[in-house]
């Protein structure tokens, strides 16, 4: 199956900004050399920043949603340095999720830290489900989080249930709401010349020839400051163009590698296409935070022309 890159930049026009100075259309084709066969041609594309705001799930500030998963996480992870969001999201083997929540049940008997942290969200969004369990009716936020503490650290029975509960609450959340919503972009005709449209598609062998020697190949890079490893997995309509492309949280920079374009494609991408954008979160590092930058994640694409080029001007 056929991986375009270009397709999710592109898509991302719609809500992102763009720098202007990697458009196409600035470019002074009158300096672009002819060349042969054995020519190379690199031309930056397109540059897009993709702001915090826009990345959600149902709806919610994902900053937000981790920041109570935070609470949910025992400090000590099974990874060490970060959240495994596959394993802890598995459905058919709950290893992973049972080993995370003994861990915290653990770490609230242990640390006043971590208990007074449960403790605080269990007031802000759950004391409903411990009033019987704590004997209260309606009580203030002082008598609630005395009394959970105060059962928690010297009533054994109730801490059991007491936990039982915190426990229920946790793997529910940890397993259903981390995520981001699917993106999708209805991209209508993109601002390149058409001379420089017809430029590329028209110094292009037809797919399938052998040995071509007048290929288009996207290429580039991905830099995020997410706290997040993800995995793209896009469609695009009306073609049958689809990638995956994975950015990992612990790298400076994620290597988009070189993906083979031919002529219909260009034009179509041009011309306007819908993208949808399902994505997979894999890994969560705690430690590292969401940073207060504008822009979260970076896409710089450029073009790579392997032949010469035959330029009507």
């Amino acid at each position: 199956m056929r991986k375009l890159i270009l397709l999710l930049l592109s898509g991302m026009l719609s809500t992102a900004c763009v720098d202007k100075d990697y458009d196409l259309g600035n470019i002074d084709t009158d300096n672009i050399a002819i060349g042969d066969e054995g020519s190379q041609f690199r031309i930056p594309l397109v540059k897009v920043l993709v702001s915090k705001d826009e990345i959600k799930n149902n709806g919610g500030n994902i900053e937000e949603i981790f920041r109570e998963a935070d609470i949910w996480f025992p400090s000590q992870l099974p990874d060490g340095k970060f959240v495994d969001l596959v394993k802890l999201q598995d459905k058919d083997d709950q290893t992973y999720v049972n080993t995370l929540l003994r861990t915290l049940r653990e770490e609230m008997r242990a640390s006043d830290a971590k208990l007074a942290s449960v403790v605080d969200l269990v007031w802000d969004k759950y004391a409903a489900e411990f009033l019987l369990l704590l004997n209260l009716t309606a009580p203030d936020e002082q008598t609630f989080k005395t009394a959970f503490k105060t059962a928690y650290r010297n009533d054994a029975s109730l801490r059991e249930r007491l936990a039982d509960e915190v426990s229920a609450l946790a793997r529910t959340y940890l397993t259903g709401s981390l995520g981001i919503d699917q993106l999708e972009y209805e991209v209508g005709h993109i601002d390149i010349s058409s001379d420089i449209v017809d430029m590329l598609a028209d110094n292009l062998d037809p797919e399938g020839t052998p040995n071509a020697r007048n290929t288009l190949f996207l290429y580039g890079q991905i830099t995020s400051g997410l706290p997040l490893s993800l995995l793209l997995d896009p469609s695009f309509s009306p073609t049958e163009i689809t990638f995956q492309v994975g950015v990992g949280a612990d790298k400076a920079s994620n290597d988009i590698p070189q993906t083979q374009l031919f002529a219909e494609d260009l034009r179509q991408i041009v011309e306007g296409i819908t993208i949808r954008i399902p994505v997979t979160l894999t890994e969560y590092y705690p430690g590292k935070g969401f940073s207060d930058d504008q822009y979260q994640i970076v896409i710089s694409l450029s073009l790579l022309k392997n032949g010469g080029l035959k330029l009507d001007i």
